[in-house]
């Protein structure tokens, strides 16, 4: 792993939890995507896994998982398991395929990028 993705998988599992803390604490509710703001976070994400795709097109999938893996390890930590935790890993996995499909989309510019400036 070179030194520069470690920073890129930081920024995709914090961009998650900052989500999480911010969005709950601005609505008030326990759980963030409980919250009608949870849609602007939701945007954020995929605004940074598109960003990470760009700069780093390489097995990009994980910039739209990371930021939902942070969510789900912070909802662990600050609530703890509950009796609908299988459902919350589902929901999890479902929400992150839109912001996969972001950070591909990204990675896909970057190469485009790339190409034109061997040209």
């Amino acid at each position: 792993m070179k030194k520069k993705d470690i920073w890129f998988y930081l920024i995709s599992i914090l961009s998650g939890v900052l989500v999480w803390i911010v969005v709950s604490a601005v609505s008030g509710k326990k759980e963030a995507w409980d919250s009608s703001w949870y849609g602007a976070g939701y945007a954020f994400i995929a605004a940074v896994s598109f960003t990470l795709g760009y700069l780093r097109p390489v097995l990009t999938w994980r910039w739209g998982v990371l930021p939902f893996v942070g969510q789900f390890v912070w909802m662990l930590i600050s609530q703890g398991v509950g009796n609908l935790m299988p459902l919350g890993i589902i929901v999890f996995g479902v929400m992150a395929l839109p912001a996969v499909i972001a950070a591909k989309v990204g990675a896909y510019l970057g190469r485009m990028r790339a190409k034109v400036k061997e040209i």
